[in-house]
């Protein structure tokens, strides 16, 4: 029985292989090498791309407090993505708990070079800013926790006057800003 080994880099591989029916086995560092789907391959003539999956086997919480420690103040509602390093968006939005964690499943990890991996936070609670540009970690274990800080935003003032008589200033009520 021939093997046929395909090096894979960033995800591609090629190799000339003649039509049959093959076991496909991974081995991919940082996933579960068992899950690779299909798990057998029909070469035939004519179809020269074959696509592939398979799944992470790791866990990133991001833990999202005030002041970026594991003793701050919990964020709920802080949003994230897995990106990569240019900021394209992959998978489902990850919302922070009441606990602060927003957690990736199935993220690669370990191995000789370990992987990193690209996040990016979307929003927040509505009352602490958060950092918008592209971040990133190394999964050396199968479990990370990344401490985030979303600190307490600005007081922003608000002084409404009669549009009539310059800078005198209006009676009670409220202002609803909407994003």
């Amino acid at each position: 029985m021939a093997q046929h080994i395909v090096p894979i880099t960033n995800g591609k591989g090629s190799k000339e292989i003649v039509d049959g029916l093959y076991n496909v086995l991974a081995e991919v560092e940082g996933y579960d090498n068992t899950s690779i789907n299909p798990k057998q391959l029909n070469i035939t003539t004519g179809t020269n791309t074959y696509n592939l999956t398979i799944s992470a086997n790791g866990t990133l919480t991001l833990h999202v407090t005030d002041d970026g420690t594991d003793i701050g103040v919990p964020i709920e509602g802080a949003t994230f993505y897995r990106c990569d390093a240019s900021g394209n968006r992959y998978g489902a939005m990850i919302e922070t708990n009441v606990d602060g964690d927003a957690v990736f499943p199935f993220v690669p990890h370990g191995g000789t070079t370990p992987p990193t991996i690209y996040f990016i936070q979307t929003g927040s609670d509505g009352s602490h800013t958060f950092d918008d540009s592209v971040q990133q970690t190394t999964m050396n274990n199968p479990t990370a926790t990344v401490q985030i800080e979303n600190p307490e935003a600005d007081t922003r003032n608000f002084n409404i006057t009669d549009a009539n008589y310059a800078n005198l200033p209006v009676g009670d009520g409220q202002l609803t800003l909407t994003e």
